[in-house]
């Protein structure tokens, strides 16, 4: 089933002047929310006890306990949990009633019928009286794969996204996630995903979590991704590559999954024609055959195979991922100890709010201007971090043709002379005048396109005249005019260009 959907999710960043901490946002979240999860209230109702009795809840207490939470009977308790209805109900339910009463509500009799009502007061006073403890980050149970435990504990803002893929992932088969290096495309999924495995309201059976750090084989991949839902199946696997991913999809037929597929584009790198074909063809069967699942891919750009793929049939949801709203990384660079508003401003524009890059500038200004931006600011500079400068050096080593090359040269000497974002028109006049190239519209608009799928350049509407126009990143035209590997104009040195204005 082919599903016709838009090219883009974008979000605009957004100014405000208030700081948080981490405590009070947590605290703020937590009150706000329409519900707390059952996770979250096992946790704090599980603290309780063992305070009071130096015990934990038993397993048939945990079903009972889920199951009234839920409103679920004990007929669907027993189904569930294993246990017979009967016992749960006779033996179990009342003992549990008496325990909640006396520990954790203190003498507030607990019936079944207003578990959820009375814990969820429970577990807000609770934070309020110890802000010194964090939420629970996920339910590391109902999680299937090492989740990025690091991403999670130093998050900030996202929360539109988070609202916004919540919704996306429940009418989509599968979603991009594109973004810089940096940018926090594995965090947002992180988040993701910790966010669902506390949610008792949401309807996937397993979110399965899988990094991918370097190109493997399909068939390797796909026994791992069995194995992380259904464990007890992966001694019987098929040999074949085209059976393994029949026996994938038929468990994404029979359970409704979230799979990430974390930094997604590395899969593609191999120099194996062979295996690119094997990924190509999995993708497409993912997309076209009936499964009640959903696959989020992260990654700085779709490669071309499946880009081309997502062209055709228009299933593949492109969701571009940008920098903190201005609002998160503030607190961010409060957080590092950076309280200049103006001066944390200043570096927001610079770096796009992108955490990575930010974090970067941070740590210079400790390190080398004593923490202090006045100093920094009157030594300014601007730092490309590792991970974007080797993109950056992949990019103009070996993807980029030379009418986008020619375009980012022009864009980030022009800008370094003026930096008001030049519109298409002049931009097209450059090049048509040009001695050095030689193309057509339509070529210089598929030029474009590709750069800001890229990310490597910026388009501005004119609200007004609707006219657009293009900027590049501060860290994107240092780069191309210091050009650090001699990879920007390796190719074509466009003797002239310089010249051009």
């Amino acid at each position: 089933m082919d599903l016709s959907i838009e090219h883009g999710v974008n979000f605009q960043n957004s100014l405000s002047s208030s700081f948080f901490t981490q405590e009070q946002q947590s605290l703020e979240l937590l009150q706000s929310s329409p519900t707390v999860s059952f996770y979250q209230a096992l946790t704090v109702v599980n603290n309780i006890i063992f305070t009071e009795k130096n015990r934990s809840l038993t397993k048939p207490e945990i079903a009972v306990l889920k199951g009234a939470w839920e409103n679920q009977d004990f007929s669907e308790i027993g189904q569930q949990s294993g246990y017979k209805a009967g016992y749960l109900q006779r033996r179990i339910a009342p003992q549990l009633w008496n325990l909640l009463s006396e520990t954790v509500t203190k003498g507030q009799q607990v019936l079944k019928r207003k578990v959820r009502t009375l814990l969820t007061e429970v577990v807000i006073n609770y934070y309020q009286s110890n802000p010194h403890l964090e939420l629970p980050l996920f339910d590391s149970q109902f999680i299937k794969g090492q989740l990025p435990s690091s991403k999670l504990s130093n998050f900030y803002g996202r929360q539109q996204e988070l609202y916004h893929l919540k919704k996306l992932i429940n009418n989509h088969r599968c979603i991009s996630l594109a973004g810089v290096p940096g940018v926090g495309k594995t965090a947002l999924s992180a988040k993701l995903l910790a966010e669902l495995s506390l949610d008792s309201t949401q309807h996937f059976d397993f979110l399965v979590w899988k990094s991918v750090t370097h190109s493997v084989r399909l068939q390797d991949l796909l026994s791992e991704l069995i194995d992380l839902i259904q464990p007890d199946t992966s001694l019987n696997l098929p040999e074949y590559t085209q059976a393994l991913i029949t026996a994938l999809i038929k468990h994404l037929q029979s359970h409704r999954c979230l799979l990430v597929l974390d930094g997604f584009e590395v899969l593609f790198k191999t120099p194996n024609l062979e295996q690119r074909l094997d990924y190509k063809i999995f993708m497409r069967r993912l997309l076209e055959e009936e499964h009640k699942s959903c696959v989020l891919l992260t990654c700085r750009a779709l490669p071309n195979e499946i880009h081309a793929m997502s062209k055709d049939d228009r299933s593949i949801l492109y969701f571009r991922v940008d920098g903190l709203d201005t609002d998160a990384a503030l607190n961010f660079l409060s957080d590092q100890g950076l309280t200049n508003k103006n001066d944390c401003l200043d570096l927001i524009k610079t770096y796009r709010s992108n955490p990575s890059e930010l974090a970067t500038v941070v740590q210079k200004i400790k390190h080398f201007f004593s923490g202090s931006t006045e100093i920094f600011f009157k030594n300014k500079t601007t730092f490309i971090t590792d991970e974007f400068q080797s993109m950056l050096d992949e990019t103009f080593g070996e993807s980029l043709e030379q009418t986008e090359r020619y375009i980012m040269i022009y864009l980030a000497q022009k800008l370094s002379l003026d930096p008001a974002p030049i519109s298409f028109s002049d931009l097209l006049i450059q090049i048509n005048s040009s001695k050095n190239i030689s193309a057509s519209t339509s070529a210089i608009i598929k030029a474009l396109e590709k750069l800001e799928q890229l990310s490597l350049i910026e388009s501005i509407k004119d609200p007004n005249t609707k006219e657009i126009a293009f900027t590049l990143q501060p860290v994107v035209k240092k780069y191309i005019n210091t050009d650090p590997l001699g990879l920007v104009k390796s190719q074509n040195s466009f003797p002239s260009l310089a010249n051009a204005f």
